[in-house]
């Protein structure tokens, strides 16, 4: 039902009955009728119980009329007002006890009205609790309560609240109150009713259906059933209640309260208004959104922008309470973590994908500071595990636009990814070359094979790297659709990270990729990494790698690198195999 509310604003209207404002100590309009033939029997030295409407009849020889058992006790309107108001207006002490005023029900009406969501509300209530709970909001709804206000009131589409009083305010004696007043509507109001009923879904909460004929019938005469109709039940349903549901082809909710299921509704909805703000565009506009900028330098701008905006929602969350490190650790959570770290960068890293590809290096400066921001840590305390895994996110960003620029062999975006990004502890004041801590050994525990939820999978010593393999394969399938190319591409930059790794940060260790595992049986020269390498040599000072300003544009430096990491790994693959 919020998912309803909040893919269709306005589309659906609110049928509210007794029920919702009982709690708040109003009575029905029959409730009234019965406690006003009280106060008259009083007055004649008579006593109506148990039966007070037996007991009108038999005085009177007619059956009991709201407003002529009013206008019995009270002669001018001003007097009739007053007489009333003790059943809807709180007294001092009745307000300091929540009485006759707005429940949570009607502020969570109201707030679905103030965001749109609702715009259309009937009601078989003579009470102002909803007038009361729209106006503390800012909103002057469009009241329709009797047929003259409805001949003068303006159409229904034009109004941002439409309030239809079915049987009336209880300031007016003219309220439908009687079997047999509720028995028709005016010709006027049945054609409002027809249109609001075809045109609109229902929430029916709080109404009965016992007694009203009138709208029983408009209900009935409703051919379509354009939106689903919600009806929200507290208890057993009576059978005039069970035709219609059958006849809207209604979903029966059941529920504790009307203040506790608004409450929800409007909960629900909120938080999904607030993942569709925090996501205004879905990840395949964002990338051929992307994708259009890039070809028109006009848009530089909005490319800047549009980045910038997604990094920094990324970027929020990431430092919000919702990824709390100071937790007792499990697997469980390990796993979670992961997967909402993974949702959470998809877009952004479908985006900056798309940029690393197509562009020639004219906005290389936004993939740096788009993987700069990510890269750190917020939270320094709590489990050791959680607060290393904070770097993810910008794990997966690095090897998505890695791979990427790599694949388009976009030298000067692998740089501005690999080469120039930086890395800032707030606690220890540390600022080093982002690659030194953007590696799977560094973001996951040693023991990432036993934590990455990667199911059916055989042992291996590059559980993570696998499981990276296997997250960032559809985003990177519209690059590289072929898996055999996908695999070696993956294979190469992971042995690339290894060997800047090495060059820049002056270590004899050097992270491992999972093609140490894989390629255990094979001879180097039948790799794609040693084919890619191969190529580049043969092209010397000229290769794009080194013209990007990998291993200082030297040869001689690649070579030495290259050769160091080889026999790092080849010790490493010896102990394992």
């Amino acid at each position: 039902m919020a998912l309803s509310l909040e893919t269709s604003p306005g589309v659906y209207a609110l049928l509210i009955g007794s029920g919702v404002s009982r709690v708040a100590g109003i009575p029905t309009g029959w409730e009234i009728v019965l406690d006003l033939i009280r106060k008259m029997a009083a007055m004649q030295d008579e006593s109506p119980e148990p039966d007070p409407e037996s007991w009108y009849r038999k005085k009177y020889g007619k059956e009991p009329k709201y407003n002529e058992v009013l206008d019995s006790l009270a002669a001018t309107q001003s007097e009739r007002r007053n007489l009333l108001r003790s059943y809807f207006e709180p007294t001092s002490e009745e307000s300091d006890q929540s009485l006759k005023v707005p429940t949570p029900a009607h502020r969570a009406i109201a707030a679905l009205v103030k965001t749109g969501y609702v715009r259309m509300i009937l009601t078989t209530n003579f009470d102002r609790l909803i007038e009361i709970a729209l106006h503390e909001e800012g909103i002057i709804p469009d009241i329709v309560s009797s047929d003259d206000m409805l001949k003068g009131a303006i159409p229904h589409i034009h109004s941002k609240c439409y309030l239809v009083k079915l049987h009336g305010d209880y300031l007016d004696t003219r309220i439908k109150n009687t079997s047999e007043e509720l028995s028709e509507y005016s010709t006027e109001a049945n054609k409002l009713l027809d249109h609001i009923l075809d045109e609109f879904g229902l929430i029916v909460c709080g109404w009965s259906s016992a007694t009203d004929n009138a709208l029983r019938n408009a209900i009935f005469r409703c051919p379509n059933r354009r939106f689903t109709t919600f009806w929200l039940s507290k208890g057993e349903l009576i059978e005039e209640a069970k035709k219609i549901i059958d006849h809207r082809k209604a979903e029966v909710i059941l529920i504790d309260s009307a203040d506790q299921i608004f409450s929800e509704i409007i909960e629900k909805v909120t938080s999904l208004r607030e993942l569709n703000q925090s996501r205004p565009i879905s990840t395949n506009v964002a990338v051929s959104t992307i994708k259009r900028y890039i070809v028109d330098p006009q848009n530089r701008i909005r490319l800047h922008d549009l980045i910038q905006e997604e990094t920094e929602r990324v970027n929020e969350e990431l430092e919000s309470d919702r990824f709390e490190t100071d937790l007792k650790f499990t697997k469980e959570l390990f796993q979670q973590r992961m997967r909402q770290y993974e949702s959470l960068v998809e877009c952004l890293s479908a985006m900056l994908a798309a940029l690393s590809f197509y562009d020639i290096g004219e906005n290389r400066d936004l993939l740096r500071a788009s993987l700069e921001r990510l890269a750190h840590k917020p939270r320094q305390k709590g489990s050791i595990v959680l607060i290393n895994l904070q770097l993810y996110p910008a794990l997966l960003v690095l090897y998505a636009t890695g791979i990427s620029a790599l694949s388009a062999k976009r030298f000067n975006n692998l740089a501005a990814i690999m080469l120039e990004p930086r890395y800032r502890d707030s606690l220890n004041d540390d600022d080093t070359i982002a690659i030194e801590k953007l590696h799977v050994y560094s973001v996951f525990d040693e023991d990432a094979d036993k934590l990455v939820p990667r199911e059916n999978a055989e042992p291996d010593y590059t559980a993570a790297n696998n499981y990276l393999f296997d997250v960032l394969r559809n985003v990177l399938r519209s690059y590289i659709p072929d898996d055999i190319k996908y695999e070696g591409a993956f294979d190469t930059f992971e042995n690339l990270l290894s060997l800047v790794h090495r060059d820049l940060v002056g270590q004899s260790w050097s992270p491992i990729g999972r093609y140490a595992w894989r390629y255990k049986g094979r001879y180097p020269e039948k790799t794609p990494i040693f084919d890619f390498f191969n190529d580049g040599l043969k092209q010397k000072g000229e290769w794009g790698l080194l013209k990007a300003g990998f291993f200082n544009g030297s040869v001689d430096q690649f070579i030495k690198t290259n050769e160091e990491n080889n026999d790092w790994s080849y010790e490493i693959r010896k102990n394992w195999h």
